[in-house]
Order: structure tokens, then C-alpha cells, then sequence
């Protein structure tokens, strides 16, 4: 018998909330009405989950940063354009402490993504939830419509264990993303869900895990990819092997071989093997 969702919850998710588990071992039908049934669109699906939720332990969008946080944000480009200066941005800490960040979503997501200005609270009241993180007014009124559930009048229902599948799977299906599963297109997708490409190499890094689980083939850990991450890491880089090439290992891969006079490349060829060590 096929592995299901509910299986990569159970392999890869020990500290999955709650309502996560449920959600999921009860969507097996829900997710066979959406065609997420082969195990490459299972994978894809997956990874934007985990990626979304922080392997299933975030069901609400937490709004508790600490400075720490904030200049973290502040300096990734975000929300310079709703806050005067990094300064503004890190006295909002102490805020936070208090309020648990509703001032802050009410600031950053005001007259945004449907929200009415700070002062409406729907910033805060429309936060992101669930399995896909659904964010905003317009979102919200979107999937009421789409899913027959109140979460206008109900946002809360979007973590519901018996709704909690049902917003996800209507973006899925409005993006056609099962054809860009079935592509192994993790960038669409990702684009998709996203808005963007933050967390993209997560995201690849949790497919890289999940498929071959799903298919019964070796485990990414086996993957030269892995091996070579590792052999990098033990060599004295910053990496943490996820058998995903992205940028960082890229970097790595260059640095590595400028240091060791092999051609220049970012790829993982015969001599780069054979240097690390690689069988």
C-alpha cells in the first residue's frame, strides 16, 4: 500500500501539533478529491506544509519577536516600508512582549491582502493559519466562499482538524499545481503558495526528504548530495547536509576548490568526489 500524508506526518513530524495530526488522519479523502494521490504531488504538497508550519508546529502565526527577531526581519528587507527606521522597527519588541504582536500584525498587514487600516485589527484577526499559513482578509473571505466554511466570521476554524485541509487544497487546486508537481517545478509552486521564493531551499529540502520515503527508494542521507554536504561540513563549512545544492553549498563547493586547485565550478564532479573523498 502507497504511503500517505498522514505517514510523512508520522516519519518526519514528532512534534506535529495536535490538530495537525488530525487534520491529516482524517484528509486522506480530501486529498484524493484534490488528485494529490501519486507520490511526487504528495511530496511537493508536503514540503510547502512543512515548510509553512515548521513541520506542523505552528498553527498560528506567532507575533511574540523579540528584538533579536525584529532586526532579523528589518534587515531580511521586510516591512521598511510600514515602519520609520530599524530603531522603530526593534522598539516594537517590548510591544510585543505585552500584546503578543497584535499591534505589529495590525501595523504590517494593514490595508494589505484585504485588511482594513491598523485600527480595524484585521491585521491581527486575519493572521496567518493552518496548513498553507492563510493570510489576510481576502484570503479568508476567498476560501469561506470556496470551502462553504464561515472563517470570516470564524478565523479560528482555518485550525479546525476538520477544515484545516480545506483551504490548502482549494489554493492547490485554483494554482493547478498538481501539473506542477507532476513538472517537479518546486519553483512555481513555491511561487504560488509563497508570494515569492522565501524559504525555497527549505522547502527543496523537505521534498528531498519526503520522496524518496514515499517511493521506497534510498534515503537522501545515501545521496551523493548528502555525502558531499557533509564531507564540506566536516572540511570546516558553515552547511548543514539536506542533499539539497543551493546556494550555500554552491559557495562552499567554489571555495572548496580554489583552496584545492580543481577546476573552477560550482557542480559536483569526479574530482570534487575524489578529493573529498566521496565512493
Amino acid at each position: 500500500m502507497a504511503k500517505s500524508a498522514a505517514a510523512v506526518v508520522a516519519q518526519f513530524a514528532p512534534q506535529a501539533a495536535p490538530a495537525f495530526r488530525a487534520a491529516f488522519a482524517r484528509g486522506d479523502e480530501l486529498l484524493m478529491a484534490a488528485g494529490i494521490t501519486s507520490p511526487i504531488r504528495v511530496a511537493h504538497f508536503m514540503a510547502q506544509v512543512f515548510q509553512e508550519t515548521g513541520a506542523l508546529t505552528r498553527l498560528v502565526e506567532s507575533g511574540t519577536y523579540t528584538a533579536v527577531g525584529l532586526a532579523r526581519m528589518w534587515d531580511s528587507g521586510n516591512w521598511h516600508r510600514y515602519l520609520a527606521s530599524r530603531d522603530a522597527c526593534l522598539a516594537m519588541a517590548s510591544q510585543c512582549a505585552i500584546d503578543h504582536g497584535v499591534a505589529l500584525f495590525n501595523l504590517v498587514y494593514g490595508n494589505r491582502m484585504g485588511n482594513g487600516p491598523a485600527p480595524s485589527g484585521d491585521g491581527w484577526k486575519f493572521r496567518g493559519r493552518g496548513v498553507l499559513q492563510t493570510t489576510g482578509r481576502e484570503a479568508y473571505e476567498r476560501f469561506r466562499t470556496a470551502c462553504h466554511v464561515d472563517f470570516m466570521g470564524q478565523p479560528d476554524l482555518v485550525i479546525a482538524p476538520e477544515h484545516m485541509l480545506k483551504p490548502a487544497l482549494s489554493e492547490w487546486t485554483a494554482g493547478h499545481l498538481n501539473a506542477a508537481a507532476d513538472n517537479n517545478d518546486i519553483n512555481v509552486i513555491t511561487h504560488t503558495i509563497n508570494g515569492g521564493f522565501t524559504g525555497l531551499d527549505g522547502r527543496k529540502a523537505w521534498f528531498a526528504k519526503f520522496f524518496p520515503f514515499l517511493t521506497g527508494a534510498n534515503p537522501v542521507e545515501q545521496s551523493r548530495e548528502w555525502q558531499v554536504q557533509e564531507k564540506l561540513a566536516a572540511a570546516g563549512y558553515d552547511l548543514h547536509p539536506d542533499g539539497v545544492i543551493g546556494t550555500e553549498t554552491r559557495k562552499a563547493i567554489l571555495d572548496y576548490r580554489v583552496k584545492h586547485r580543481l577546476p573552477t565550478s560550482p557542480g559536483i564532479t569526479s574530482d570534487l568526489l575524489l578529493s573529498l573523498g566521496v565512493a
